[in-house]
């Protein structure tokens, strides 16, 4: 039947068209055009015939009104202008032999809510709140599960916490699900430099570990190689802060300052960064106390800066010459410098039971020093062993009337058991010897809460 129809339009076209019957037997295969169908009405072939030849090779043109509009005039029946409207709408139709190609799938559509919660998440982590940033990308997971979005930026809030191997594990889920126009090297490099920061964080931590046990041993020199490797791997406050212990210990007091002032640029909230700087300057002689200052304010509790306050009183009462203190061996007074130094270093650790023992030693060795018993009664105070500190603050004082440190840590303890009248008292004896001295400011920062004139400068 196809072929008596080609047959025929060819006949028919060359009977009336001349050369352009040639040029349409040529092309007998493909859809017809208007042109066409209304060259072929005009001299008179049948519409059916017609009609038969759209269904068989289909139509080049759309079905508008005035194409329609023109094949009526030219005398085309409703049958042809339906077989030409139901071919004109299937636009998809090819030409024999060939198959057509898979129209690419359509990127499934995100519901909107998914898309709130990775917003909110995301303004979260701006605002560095990360626990509150993964709870809004965990509720965006589940509306639309293996959303490739949500894998980037879990794995970027992961990254800002220091999490960095669950944040490569996230970058890798988004690596395979991630668009043709991301840059899937970069994905790739950045997946490599968290997983080597995880790897370098978890030895970093292994070495302080080891670090710890070894000054708990009292091998300052192993302690200090750990700590310093620590940093190396991992330069943070935490392991520049656990290197200046073991700087400490070693009264390596240069490089204590210069490891402090590395922790301060990290983190210059840090108060116990601070406070290090202010003892490695306390100890080499220097009396300015813009560091003590900064400490004390960052945290005016700790006891490490109490001790460095009482340091610091010492240090100037014996430049005003004062009362000079009561003859003791040299090897006793270094034994208890080592004995309290070691106390703080073991404190600052939290190692609270054998730090109390040291500073208890260094009371022992050095009995005629208030100063280790203002430290001891410190740290009673901040284990909250408040007769013990009343006992040791009432020692200092009884070893030296003059003890600023001894007024101000037995001030400290009556205030905390409820006696205010009594740590008022002691607190304005307190104040009083220290302002001749010129640090009565560093006293107000800590004052006791029930004196009125415990104010911040």
């Amino acid at each position: 039947m196809r072929s008596y129809w080609r047959a025929f339009l060819v006949l028919s076209l060359t009977l009336f068209a001349g050369g352009l019957a040639a040029l349409l037997a040529q092309q007998a295969t493909k859809p017809l055009t208007d042109q066409e169908l209304i060259y072929l009405l005009e001299k008179k072939v049948s519409s059916s015939a017609l009609a038969d030849m759209v269904q068989t090779y289909g139509v080049a043109f759309q079905a508008d009104e005035a194409v329609i509009d023109r094949l009526k005039k030219a005398g085309a029946s409703e049958a042809l202008l339906e077989a030409i409207r139901r071919q004109a709408k299937r636009p998809d139709l090819q030409i024999e032999g060939t198959k057509p190609k898979p129209a690419a799938p359509e990127p499934e559509a995100v519901p909107p809510p998914a898309r709130e919660h990775l917003q909110l998440g995301q303004q979260k982590l701006k605002n560095y709140d990360y626990q509150g940033a993964l709870g809004e990308f965990a509720e965006a997971e589940r509306i639309r599960p293996q959303w490739e979005e949500v894998f980037n930026q879990r794995g970027l809030a992961f990254a800002a916490m220091a999490r960095y191997s669950e944040a490569a594990a996230e970058w890798k889920k988004y690596l395979a699900l991630a668009p043709a126009r991301v840059d899937k090297t970069a994905i790739q490099q950045r997946i490599v430099q968290w997983e080597t920061r995880a790897a370098n964080i978890e030895q970093s931590h292994a070495l302080l570990v080891q670090g710890n046990q070894q000054l708990q041993r009292g091998d300052a020199k192993s302690a200090a190689q750990s700590f310093g490797e620590a940093v190396t791997l991992n330069r943070s406050v935490g392991t520049l802060l656990a290197f200046a212990r073991a700087q400490l210990q070693q009264a390596d007091y240069g490089g204590l300052a210069d490891t402090a002032r590395q922790a301060q640029t990290l983190d210059p909230q840090s108060a116990l960064a601070s406070l290090y700087l202010a003892d490695a300057e306390l100890r080499q002689g220097n009396s300015e106390v813009s560091s003590l200052e900064k400490g004390l304010k960052l945290n005016p509790n700790l006891a490490y800066g109490l001790a460095l306050v009482a340091r610091e009183l010492q240090q100037r009462a014996h430049q005003a010459g004062g009362p000079a203190k009561p003859a003791a061996g040299a090897a006793e007074a270094s034994s208890a410098e080592e004995q309290n130094r070691r106390g703080w270093v073991l404190w600052n650790g939290g190692s609270f039971q054998p730090a109390l023992e040291a500073l208890r030693k260094a009371t022992v060795l050095g009995p005629a020093e208030d100063g280790w018993q203002c430290d001891l009664a410190y740290a009673r105070l901040a284990q909250r062993d408040l007769a013990g500190a009343q006992a040791t603050a009432r020692q200092a004082v009884a070893v030296n009337p003059k003890s600023v440190c001894g007024h101000y840590a037995l001030a400290l303890a009556l205030e905390r058991s409820g006696e205010h009248d009594q740590a008022a008292l002691e607190y304005q004896q307190a104040e009083k010897l220290g302002s001749a001295l010129g640090v009565a400011s560093l006293l107000r920062l800590g004052a006791p809460a029930g004196d009125s004139t415990a104010t911040k400068p």
